[in-house]
């Protein structure tokens, strides 16, 4: 099977949304916090813009491009093992070795290019190129540049050692709200074990379900991803959720292929007869299916346009949701981080199932962005925590012939502050766009070799 290139373009879009997210981190919420609140929100005078509504609001929507993440993970892992289990036609050796072969790289993948930029990054701050002050005297150990080199580089250890630990981040490992091991250079990289882990689920989930019957496999998938949602484990419930998508994909296919499934398990002639027929039934009801995806895609583009963290903070146009959450979720962050997930599930079935949603994740640009979309995630905070405040200041003084006063006061010259930020921002995107391109060639096929030489090794 070859790359589902809309799911490439799609992750690359996510990734993007997440760089520009960030950057307004640590700046001040009075200048840029409305970025992240609803056109709803009080106080009135400050929102209430255009940037504050869906689906432009998506643009700065962040967090939920987290949680799109996962699934998109969870459906471009599942999707060839599931071709490789139902191509073995009894084979079962191939398909045993390629979810092998697929678990032992998954390390390497997540874990290798992040390690590599944790030492960069702590290595620019030691050598005093972080153009940036620490938001207190506690934050990453209370480190300075160009003192006590031995201490940086036990931080950088003490992160990655933390970074390994997939069973349990101080209180919620899949949340983010308090969380000590946030206060770094690499605040980013908290997705990382939480990617492992939900990978480590799908592998045992799909060795678990491989030769089940189609309808059983499916519905237990399904009551799996909705008790993950029940309890308030988003992450696992968008993982889930992304191989249960998988399935519908390479079921679709199998029919469209030769218009019957050929599937190796006896079993399933049943459900092949199940499919065919629902496949020429929805021909006679395209109408319905139209509408039924496009009430997917809105209602999944209006959850991932949810602004808040916490669900004190629930915008007024999401507070019906209130009163249908889990009596499981007992976090803070649970009811916004699972509809969110939810969104990012509706907005994914619309996009697989329609091929003219499908068309601009297929563009050459967009594709160029899937490409680096991993590397872009690891280093934009990099680029800004070097680049940012130097252009912005320059900006600036060119514009105005004075030194930065800072945020809160440059925000009263509209004009001045809008080109310095606007020139910052495209500055470093341009700069994160090459470095990523360059990472991607360098970094990240330098650990996939690595980790095809690991598993050569072990296996032999």
């Amino acid at each position: 099977m070859g790359r589902v290139l809309w799911l490439d373009g799609l992750r690359g879009v996510a990734s993007a949304i997440v760089a520009v997210y960030h950057f307004k981190t640590y700046e001040p919420k009075a200048v840029f916090g409305f970025l992240a609140s609803s056109y709803w929100d009080d106080p009135r005078e400050e929102n209430r813009r255009l940037l504050q509504l869906p689906p432009v609001r998506l643009l700065f929507s962040g967090a939920s491009m987290v949680t799109l993440f996962m699934v998109i993970s969870g459906y471009a892992i599942s999707l060839p093992l599931l071709k490789s289990r139902d191509d073995t036609l009894g084979a079962n050796s191939a398909f045993f070795r390629r979810l092998s072969s697929a678990s032992t790289r998954r390390i390497f993948r997540i874990y290798l290019p992040s390690i590599a930029i944790l030492f960069i990054t702590q290595l620019l701050y030691f050598l005093n190129l972080c153009q940036w002050e620490p938001p207190n005297d506690d934050y990453i150990w209370g480190l300075r540049p160009l003192s006590k080199p031995w201490s940086h580089l036990l931080y950088v250890l003490w992160s990655t050692i933390h970074l390994l630990d997939i069973s349990n981040h101080r209180p919620d490992m899949n949340f983010v709200k308090n969380r000590s091991d946030m206060a770094t250079l690499n605040y980013q990289l908290w997705t990382m074990p939480v990617e492992f882990r939900g990978s480590c689920v799908l592998y045992l989930l799909i060795l678990t379900f491989s030769f089940w019957r189609m309808q059983t496999r499916r519905f237990v998938l399904a009551t799996v991803f909705m008790y993950w949602f029940y309890v308030g484990q988003w992450d696992l419930f968008a993982f889930v959720a992304g191989a249960f998508l998988a399935e519908g994909h390479v079921v679709l296919e199998l029919v469209e292929a030769d218009g019957e499934l050929e599937l190796p398990v006896e079993q399933h002639k049943s459900w092949n007869r199940i499919a065919k027929t629902f496949l020429q039934k929805s021909k006679s009801m395209e109408c319905f299916r139209q509408l039924q995806i496009a009430a997917c895609f809105i209602s999944g583009i209006y959850l991932l346009c949810m602004c808040h963290v916490t669900v004190e903070e629930t915008s007024p146009e999401y507070k019906f949701l209130l009163s249908i959450q889990s009596p499981g979720w007992d976090h803070p962050e649970m009811f916004s981080r699972c509809w969110r997930s939810v969104g990012a599930i509706l907005t994914i079935y619309a996009i697989s199932q329609s091929t003219v949603l499908q068309k601009p994740f297929d563009s050459r640009l967009v594709q160029f962005l899937g490409r680096i979309s991993f590397p872009l995630y690891l280093v934009h905070p990099t680029v800004y925590l070097v680049i940012k405040q130097p252009v912005r200041n320059i900006l600036w003084y060119i514009i105005t012939q004075s030194s930065y006063p800072g945020t809160i006061e440059a925000s009263q010259d509209g004009l001045a502050f809008g080109v310095a930020w606007a020139g910052a921002l495209m500055t470093s995107l341009v700069l994160m766009v090459f470095i990523s391109d360059l990472w991607e060639r360098f970094i990240d096929m330098n650990c996939l070799a690595l980790a095809r030489k690991f598993e050569k090794w072990v296996t032999k």
